[in-house]
């Protein structure tokens, strides 16, 4: 339903080119991304990043159990049920039995509905995907199958980090949507062939670190020396945007949305006209172009591409 507070300028011509575009939570509840210098906003900022999404036609808001007070935030904001709202599972490593494992995932999503002041979710992820591969994950893919079937969420799915994951879930699960990550620089999922493999069972795809938590929006100068050869990925990339007279993320977001194996691209930001920008480069930075107009010739190690891996860089 639409909010009574959101203006009847929602433009027809931002929803058109924003509408794949995803709205990352976990910096309103927590201090998340390396290139983050404002922290947490605040909840009247929440508010206007929220409203802003809803006017230009973004549809999703994703979350999760672990990402601090984020579930609760969203629950708070007044234009909330302008979006669909993906959250996540919490970890079962610690879990001694499959029946306790069922237990925790039953207790944390009425804690995270809770939060968010709802009566079901649209979309619940296992955040950890080793836990549905793992000694538990039949019980734990029978309790999501029942959380759908009761109502609580519309579809089941999991977050991964690579391609070898999303071929084990596939095996062995009926999955309805994946949280993956992509970037312009990284091909992984199209070199392994699991974009196509996801596409052709109908698999809803979301994917996450767009900009690599800013880091494919940086100067090249200002990458730290750790990341190595990425810097020379993005001068390359930067390069490549300026040729076609786009800025760095009218770049980005061109080469991203030419991949229509992709349903939404989540991006976090930590103010309205953060959002602002990222919605006027979706528009600005359209146009006519193939696919395959950049694919970067700098070799890349998957440690660059994966931010939890990021501390294994020296």
């Amino acid at each position: 339903m639409k909010p009574a507070d959101l203006p009847d300028s929602s433009l027809p011509e931002a929803r058109s080119s924003a509408s794949r575009i995803g709205l990352g939570t976990v910096q309103f509840g927590l201090d998340y991304g390396i290139t983050n210098r404002a922290g947490r906003p605040a909840q009247d900022k929440v508010e206007q990043i929220c409203l802003t999404a809803a006017e230009a036609g973004i549809d999703t808001l994703d979350t999760a159990h672990l990402y601090g007070d984020s579930e609760a935030v969203i629950g708070s904001t007044r234009v909330a049920d302008a979006f669909r709202v993906v959250t996540k599972t919490p970890k079962f490593s610690a879990a001694a039995s499959s029946g306790e494992a069922v237990d925790v995932l039953d207790a944390t999503l009425t804690m995270s509905l809770d939060r968010l002041r709802r009566p079901s979710v649209d979309a619940l992820l296992f955040h950890e995907v080793e836990d549905l591969l793992g000694p538990h994950g039949d019980a734990l893919w029978r309790a999501m199958e029942r959380v759908r079937s009761s109502g609580l969420a519309s579809k089941i799915g999991v977050s991964v980090y690579h391609g070898r994951q999303i071929d084990a879930a596939l095996d062995r699960y009926p999955i309805e949507i994946v949280q993956v990550p992509f970037n312009p620089l990284d091909r992984r999922l199209i070199d392994g062939g699991q974009l196509d493999r996801l596409a052709a069972v109908g698999v809803e795809v979301h994917a996450r670190s767009l900009f690599l938590q800013g880091l494919l929006l940086q100067s090249p100068d200002l990458i730290e020396p750790r990341f190595g050869v990425l810097r020379d990925a993005v001068a390359e990339m930067r390069s490549w945007a300026s040729g076609q007279g786009l800025t760095p993320i009218q770049g980005v977001l061109r080469l991203a949305l030419a991949e229509t194996r992709i349903d939404r691209f989540i991006v976090g930001v930590t103010s309205a006209p953060e959002l602002e920008d990222i919605v006027s480069a979706t528009q600005s930075g359209q146009g006519a172009y193939q696919p395959a107009d950049f694919v970067s010739s700098v070799a890349l190690d998957p440690r660059h591409l994966d931010p939890s891996r990021w501390a294994e860089l020296v």
